[in-house]
């Protein structure tokens, strides 16, 4: 509300500078006050209708995305149109006659163009300075915002991802494979050895490689199979190519951990957890389809609380850019995160 109050306030000193600037340099000095007041009304609507124009067309462009051209080119464009409209304004209220008797010719009004376009440039670099400060504060904002919630997330990843339960039933799978398989035993111990390093790199970092995200996402899915057991069947699909791109750490074995707990372990007879990972466009889709239903419910502090955090992280850093969605399918229950990459 204050920064939409500063902005017309800013609007109505400028264009009143401007308005009461061309009219002492108009030759209006010999007309009535009516049509004086009638001149100042027609530029200061010309001037903050067309500026508020340009402001509505600029903010529908995002600003991490302009290019240096579009810094160049935005505003010659403006001010060549108000400029162009002022010209037009000041030939119908006193040019015309002065061209129609011959004191001005068609070069001379051509001129009176640019002169306008250099009275209105100074309303546009201060504009494109006040929009470069919103930008740079906003992104400061989002960096600390992030920042916070980095914290709690690597909180969250400790806590509850790889939290204490997880760790008893995986070493109590361990320990009944040392009597009846030694050999897988050993391979376990080096899964969960592997899955806790890797968790605890990735819990360091606001992005990782698609590959690390994997290589977490195998290791906890083959500790969760000596668990489960047959009840546990689970698919890859990733295209070809994209290992190293970068999404949210930790955001894959968030949906994986939601698909085991809420899915397969719910489930009498389990069920198969698939994943799909492309690319379209600009964007990665990671998509966690599993057997089960999803039922949504009330948040507690057991429920809710991990995926409730990858929403948060995902609009914190992609804003609109980015999407995540859980919904039914039939009888299984599908995960979606869509983001730049």
């Amino acid at each position: 509300m204050k920064r939409n109050a500063f902005y017309w306030v800013i609007q109505i000193m400028s264009w009143s500078f401007v308005t009461l600037t061309s009219l002492k340099y108009s030759g209006l000095a010999d007309e009535t006050a009516m049509y004086r007041l009638i001149y100042v009304c027609t530029y200061m609507v010309l001037g903050m209708g067309i500026s508020h124009l340009y402001n509505y067309i600029h903010e529908s462009y995002d600003p991490e995305n302009f290019t240096s051209r579009q810094f160049i080119v935005f505003p010659l464009l403006g001010s060549l149109t108000i400029g162009t409209c002022f010209a037009l304004t000041d030939f119908i209220f006193f040019n015309r006659s002065r061209y129609l008797h011959g004191e001005i010719d068609a070069m001379d009004c051509i001129f009176f163009v640019f002169d306008n376009i250099w009275l209105v440039i100074p309303w546009f670099l201060f504009y494109h300075l006040y929009r470069f400060v919103q930008v740079h504060e906003s992104r400061r904002q989002r960096i600390l915002a992030a920042e916070k919630m980095l914290k709690v997330v690597e909180l969250e990843n400790l806590k509850k991802q790889l939290n204490p339960h997880f760790l008893f039933n995986a070493l109590n799978s361990i320990k009944a494979l040392t009597i009846s398989d030694s050999r897988q035993a050993r391979d376990a111990i080096m899964q969960l050895s592997d899955l806790l390093r890797l968790s605890l790199n990735l819990g360091d970092q606001q992005k990782a490689m698609l590959s690390e995200e994997i290589k977490l996402a195998q290791d906890y899915l083959a500790l969760e199979k000596v668990r489960f057991d047959n009840r546990l069947r689970y698919e890859f699909h990733v295209q070809e190519n994209i290992d190293d791109i970068l999404i949210i750490s930790m955001s894959l074995n968030t949906l994986i951990e939601n698909a085991v707990k809420h899915g397969i372990a719910k489930t009498k007879n389990g069920g198969l957890i698939q994943i799909d990972i492309n690319t379209l466009g600009h964007d990665v889709i990671i998509k966690v389809r599993n057997t089960g239903q999803y039922n949504p419910q009330p948040k507690t502090s057991a429920n809710g609380i991990g995926l409730d955090n990858l929403r948060k992280r995902l609009e914190l850093h992609y804003g609109s850019k980015a999407s995540f969605s859980i919904t039914n399918e039939d009888d299984n229950v599908l995960a979606t995160i869509i983001m730049p990459f």
